[in-house]
């Protein structure tokens, strides 16, 4: 067990703890997700903002989720659950209900790299629409039309990770040990440079200050990246 936070940190921790909350309840409303996910489509004017606040939710909530588990101190490696033998009895039928709840989409604790390709892409050289004959089967070519703010975008990736944004924060407590877990094997977890969306213009200067010293301290006490 590591020495406790230093006073403003836990001050700090407690702050985004709280807003983590107070904004993952406000996406959760904007996309309908009570009682059901009524929203699967938005206009890109809702889709695109709501996607920026949950990206910084996620961002905020992985820092959490270190900062709690470095407090702690790392546990070590969960034991392989025993393989059950197969259940001799009737075969259950091709859709039968079996009664059980489809799972929660779960929070990925690991800040994934961006992927660079090493290879430029090709170039496209347009002049404009292309010329589509009525009998002939060709693919629409999204490109040839500008996005509009009233276009309608599909929102399921968008409800899957409010959804896991939801889960972590209703099973902290699992989360924090999966993290203290995920330490003992030396694994980089977050990224070493501040996430864009810490940067972002529709926060206001002492929420960017505040999210980045949160990045900050994280940074500082995680252990180097052995991978």
């Amino acid at each position: 067990m590591t020495p406790p936070l230093p006073p403003a940190l836990q001050g700090l921790t407690r702050f985004w703890w709280d807003a983590a909350d107070y904004l993952a309840s406000a996406a959760q409303k904007r996309l309908g997700l009570w009682p059901v996910a009524a929203k699967p489509f938005l206009p890109r004017a809702e889709l695109e903002p709501l996607a920026g606040l949950v990206g910084f939710l996620e961002a905020v909530l992985r820092r959490l989720f270190c900062l709690a588990a470095l407090e702690l101190g790392p546990l070590p490696p969960q034991a392989p659950a025993p393989i059950q033998p197969p259940r001799t009895g009737a075969p259950v039928p091709a859709g039968a209900q079996t009664g059980r709840k489809p799972a929660a989409p779960r929070f990925r604790l690991r800040e994934s790299a961006r992927q660079v390709s090493r290879t430029p892409p090709k170039p496209h050289f347009r002049t404009g629409p292309r010329i589509r004959f009525l009998d002939a089967d060709t693919p629409v070519d999204l490109r040839d039309y500008p996005p509009q703010p009233t276009d309608i975008l599909p929102a399921g990736k968008l409800v899957r990770r409010v959804l896991a944004i939801n889960h972590a924060l209703d099973h902290a407590a699992e989360y924090i040990d999966r993290m203290r877990r995920l330490m003992v094997t030396g694994t980089r977890i977050l990224r070493a440079s501040v996430p864009p969306a810490f940067h972002s213009r529709k926060l206001r200067h002492l929420q960017q200050e505040s999210a980045r010293q949160l990045h900050a301290f994280t940074r500082d006490l995680l252990p180097p990246d052995t991978s």
